[in-house]
């Protein structure tokens, strides 16, 4: 049997139970050789690009501890398949029950961790210094492909220089204060991984999860 064959007896639906004719599916009344669950599993290891140990990014993890116990927070990455046969991915958070086996906190989705991190914005405590420097070298970063961009395509229009003050003054006015967290509600919502992790590294405030709830300490 080649290969090729292997994979579209792997992908038919038929062995689980289930057939399609025209645009209708049907449940066979027949005794199905494997499960849903099984078949399902399959799809994913044959369409998924295998992780390399430890690749993966979680930015969240370090945030927040455990309400119950007070362990640390893990997250995983999850593989769903829909009606559509569409794989989709998500992350979960939880504890990571070194401290209790039996924790009873269930997981929370990065999703909805973010949106309750964005409506504690507001109150949360920033290094406002560190904020600062890095939002400095986002908009020189910005700046030079605006400059390098405009430059070749109408060399007469002049790039107004961005006038922040230094990183080492600790004295930011309410609308340089009101910027950082602009910023930081950009790269959260956003942002990569890697952008997630540097910017929250500016983040102060520790939050517990306790029943999916992110609640500031």
């Amino acid at each position: 049997m080649p290969l090729s064959k292997v994979y579209v007896a792997l992908q038919n639906p038929f062995y689980y139970g289930e057939f399609k004719y025209g645009e209708h599916w049907y449940k066979g009344t027949y005794e199905p050789l494997i499960t849903k669950v099984l078949f399902e599993k399959v799809q994913i290891q044959l369409q998924v690009a295998p992780r390399q140990w430890n690749k993966q990014l979680f930015p969240f993890k370090k945030i927040c501890k455990c309400a119950s116990c007070g362990g640390s927070v893990t997250a995983e990455l999850k593989y769903r398949r829909t009606k559509a046969n569409i794989v989709n991915s998500h992350i979960y958070y939880h504890c990571n029950r070194i401290k209790k086996y039996d924790c009873p906190e269930p997981y929370i989705t990065e999703q909805e961790l973010i949106r309750q991190l964005l409506g504690h914005l507001p109150q949360i405590k920033l290094n406002t210094s560190y904020l600062m420097q890095e939002f400095e070298v986002e908009v020189k970063r910005l700046q030079h492909l605006k400059y390098t961009v405009l430059n070749e395509r109408n060399p007469q229009i002049e790039i107004t220089p961005h006038n922040t003050q230094s990183a080492s003054d600790k004295s930011y006015s309410g609308l340089q204060l009101e910027m950082l967290r602009d910023y930081l509600l950009h790269v959260l919502q956003f942002g990569t991984p890697e952008e997630r992790i540097k910017i929250l590294k500016g983040v102060t405030s520790k939050f517990t999860l306790r029943d999916r709830q992110l609640i500031l300490a």
